[in-house]
């Protein structure tokens, strides 16, 4: 078995203002053209996060490759998926509903619509304190 990791930075089409967050990183298309080397560095972060949790599963006796896509997350796991032959796509979701779905949209109800790979998906649990 051989686990792909793949993370992607969605690109948005608004030009009013950017939010950036790591894990996963939310940027506007305009502002990643202009700023090159704020893309580099995400993509670096992005890839040194995959980089330990492919560790992980290799120290585990697993195959593990990892890559990092700036797009639209859904198109681009798609993409991926079928790129590489993927049998299975296996994503975490947060279960929104109402305006939090309204407002992030589900890119996971979008993979399961849209692939052709068969796609698992695992609920978030919320962490208590």
């Amino acid at each position: 078995v051989e686990i792909h990791l793949l993370s992607v930075a969605p690109l948005l089409d608004d030009q009013t203002h950017s939010v950036v967050d790591m894990y996963p990183v939310y940027v506007y298309r305009d502002y990643m053209v202009n700023h090159a080397s704020e893309s580099e560095r995400i993509k670096l972060g992005l890839q040194d996060y995959l980089d330990q949790v492919v560790r992980g599963i290799t120290a585990a006796g697993h195959q593990a490759i990892s890559a990092v896509r700036l797009g639209q997350p859904a198109e681009e796991i798609i993409s991926y998926a079928g790129e590489n032959n993927c049998e299975l796509i296996v994503m975490s979701t947060h279960g929104r509903s109402g305006i939090g779905r309204w407002v992030y949209g589900s890119v996971a109800d979008k993979v399961l619509r849209g692939s052709a790979t068969p796609v698992l998906l695992v609920r978030v649990q919320e962490q208590t304190e």
